[in-house]
């Protein structure tokens, strides 16, 4: 806290021109499950008090969740009207998130953006000889949430990836390259052939990996659930989290499936607009998600995925209750 405290007085000095204090802590009793994420104190800039929210843990920040939790924050009998979000760090997409709510946070050394101060700034970067695009292609997250479940245990070839995964051999050698330039693993040489090592444990790999992730449903529509064939009703979003969590199932069941099955059954079933008697809905994925099954529903990083921008209290409990008792077994 002391070396953020110091951060963060030198960035704004720094960068906003102004005098700035580390103050007291906000005395202010915070539900429990606030009080783990963030930690309340005053700061001072320019002369001016605000309350600054600190942030914990930025491993499974969301700005849509927040934002409803700001407004319990706020409401809790706190004299301070103006408020700033501080981290140590957060990925570069949370932080333009942020920007686009219009909510003022400062990570020291990297980014401010605090509207009310009038203060707009951001750390150049320097030159790359590899641009990063925002997330990994499909295919790309495919093989991470491969093995994010545990089906690399050693040095794999293109060849051999693409065979489990179904993929082009072409696609899985680019693969290596934007997982390799991402530092997300490692490729070295045999011989002639390529080998891609993760060699680091997957709970480390799913911190490092989750900048580059994105939600693998790319539409959701609605049939009728007994047009859908057993061997395809993967229980997805919801009727997943579900199984794997506290949460009650939804009365509309939701599956997912990919492309190639997708394509067979949309020229024989009707889509339905709206909910109705005996309707499921269907996620379409960017992945097919039978790649992951193990006896069961979707697996649990796409299922995070596929819900973490949800605004919705009783998911995000339930989808911290999944990642902490069932992910790393």
């Amino acid at each position: 806290m002391e070396n953020l405290a110091q951060q963060f007085t030198a960035y704004i000095s720094k960068v906003a021109g102004l005098p700035a204090t580390w103050g007291t802590v906000v005395p202010r009793a915070l539900p429990q499950y606030l009080s783990q994420q963030y930690a309340l104190r005053e700061v001072i800039v320019g002369g001016r008090a605000f309350l600054g929210i600190l942030l914990k843990d930025a491993q499974n920040f969301r700005p849509a969740v927040f934002e409803k939790h700001l407004r319990q924050i706020m409401r809790n009998d706190i004299s301070l009207d103006a408020y700033c979000l501080v981290a140590s760090e957060l990925p570069g997409y949370t932080r333009r998130r942020l920007v686009e709510r219009q909510i003022p946070f400062v990570v020291p050394g990297q980014q401010m953006y605090w509207p009310e101060l009038g203060v707009a700034a951001q750390a150049r970067k320097t030159a790359r000889t590899f641009v990063k695009p925002e997330t990994l292609t499909p295919a790309a997250q495919a093989v991470l949430i491969y093995a994010l479940n545990g089906n690399i245990k050693a040095p794999v070839t293109p060849k051999a990836l693409a065979d489990q995964l179904s993929y082009a051999g072409m696609s899985m050698t680019r693969v290596l390259d934007e997982i390799e330039a991402r530092g997300l693993g490692r490729v070295s040489r045999e011989g002639r052939e390529r080998l891609l090592d993760f060699g680091k444990d997957r709970r480390i790999l799913w911190q490092e990996a989750l900048p580059y992730l994105r939600t693998p449903v790319r539409k959701t529509v609605r049939i009728k659930e007994e047009l859908l064939s057993p061997d395809l009703q993967i229980k997805a979003g919801e009727t997943a989290l579900a199984e794997r969590s506290m949460l009650v199932p939804p009365r509309e069941p939701v599956y997912a499936l990919g492309r190639r099955n997708w394509k067979k059954l949309v020229k024989r079933v009707e889509q339905i607009p709206v909910e109705d008697v005996g309707t499921c809905r269907i996620q379409l994925w960017r992945y097919d998600p039978a790649l992951f099954l193990k006896n069961g529903p979707v697996d649990p990083f796409s299922l995070y995925l596929s819900l973490q921008d949800e605004e919705d209290e009783r998911l995000e409990m339930a989808l911290g209750e999944m990642m902490e008792k069932t992910v790393w077994l």
